[in-house]
């Protein structure tokens, strides 16, 4: 593949695709892993489902404002220390939440999730930007589609491990498991090359801060690209919410088995991505952009009609769900590539891009977090309000050159 310059590529060693899967991951499996433990905790503290829920919540709101912090950090100081940093402050929150068990304390839980996502966040917002280091952007489409295997392979494999987990050691050990895994992170950040070609000593000045994001957040495209994309994880982090509620507090499914059938969604994701990378060299990315619409639009108008046609059930929750994830890859990693490569500031550009994905999925989550209606109606209905909301910006986009 391409680098920058044959200078570059002398001096720099290429990114490691295990570190940057790890790294793009690294927030998402700190999402899900947890998920299998909602009921349990429901009952543990005698919740509500939508206090219940508020455990994921915090976790996006903290994961979406974290995505402004590293950009500024990484110019400054290099996108390797500003990685130690956020798995550093990761680790801590990973901590607190496992005391939260002991302590009864859900607070603490809510807290220590909250400080977990400020850390993790690094990993989405850094990989974006490792990759437009040292990438060209024909091949940043097809390495970003690569590394976007990890949504696919390990947030569904972590939801399935997090079933087991809770059934047989219990709810706190999700923690120290996610307090291992960002020790692995750690190493591979450890042996990763720093690819930033210098430091803007200034880039962490309030001030300068302030302006670079209010000229960049005035950018038409990335904007749009950002919403959609947006729009697409919501529907992502909702189906996480919910899902658990559906099937194990509705349909009765135990943890482990849930956790099972969620490898059908991520067998979808996985294919997904393995198809957006071979579909870069054959056709123009505004076409692979509308497969991956038709597709979710797909997978979101099947799940409607069987719910609302009264067949929910395992089988008809999940397999809508692996049409639904084998489109989001056609669109994700195409359009993050339209976000970020046709800006001047591509580092304040991820980062941007970063905060309003994971800000329009704390909204979707908040969303029906509040309805407090039954999900088994108002999951797919969002999700038609979400892809609706995609195409509508997307036919905005195809006017703005």
């Amino acid at each position: 593949m391409k680098t920058r310059s044959k200078k570059y590529k002398l001096e720099v060693k290429k990114p490691s695709l295990l570190t940057l899967i790890a790294l793009i991951s690294y927030g998402s499996i700190g999402a899900a892993l947890f998920t299998p433990a909602i009921t349990t905790i429901m009952e543990i503290f005698q919740l509500s489902s939508g206090v219940a829920q508020l455990v994921i919540t915090i976790f996006l709101v903290g994961y979406s404002l974290g995505q402004l912090i590293y950009s500024p950090l990484a110019k400054r100081y290099g996108r390797k220390p500003a990685l130690y940093i956020g798995i550093s402050i990761s680790l801590i929150g990973s901590a607190l939440c496992a005391l939260s068990g002991p302590l009864h304390s859900f607070s603490l839980l809510i807290f220590g999730r909250f400080i977990a996502a400020l850390g993790s966040s690094a990993g989405l917002s850094l990989t974006f930007m490792i990759i437009s280091d040292f990438y060209y952007e024909k091949d940043a489409r097809k390495i970003t589609a690569i590394a976007m295997l990890a949504f696919a392979v390990v947030p569904g494999v972590s939801i399935a491990l997090g079933g087991f987990i809770v059934a047989f050691l219990g709810w706190e050990s999700c923690f120290y498991f996610l307090i291992l895994y960002g020790l692995f992170v750690l190493y591979l950040v450890l042996r990763l090359a720093e690819t930033s070609s210098g430091r803007e000593l200034e880039a962490t000045r309030f001030t300068n801060l302030i302006r670079s994001y209010k000229r960049d957040f005035k950018n038409r495209k990335l904007l749009l690209y950002s919403f959609m994309i947006g729009a697409t994880t919501a529907i992502i982090y909702i189906f996480a919410v919910t899902a658990p509620i559906i099937a194990i507090g509705m349909m009765g499914l135990t943890p482990d088995i849930f956790g099972l059938y969620s490898l059908i969604p991520a067998a979808g994701y996985f294919l997904g991505n393995i198809l957006a990378a071979s579909l870069v060299s054959r056709y123009e990315i505004q076409a692979v952009l509308k497969q991956g619409i038709a597709l979710i639009g797909l997978g979101v108008l099947i799940l409607f009609v069987i719910f609302y046609g009264g067949w929910a059930a395992p089988l008809t929750l999940f397999l809508p769900i692996f049409i639904i994830y084998l489109g989001i890859p056609l669109f994700y990693s195409n359009a993050a590539v339209l976000a970020t490569y046709r800006t001047p500031d591509k580092l304040n550009a991820s980062s941007i891009m970063s905060f309003i994905n994971i800000g329009t999925a704390v909204l979707g989550v908040g969303v029906i977090g509040l309805l407090q209606m039954n999900p088994i109606y108002t999951m797919p209905a969002l999700f038609v309000g979400l892809v609706l909301l995609v195409f509508s910006l997307f036919k905005v986009s195809e006017k703005i050159i």
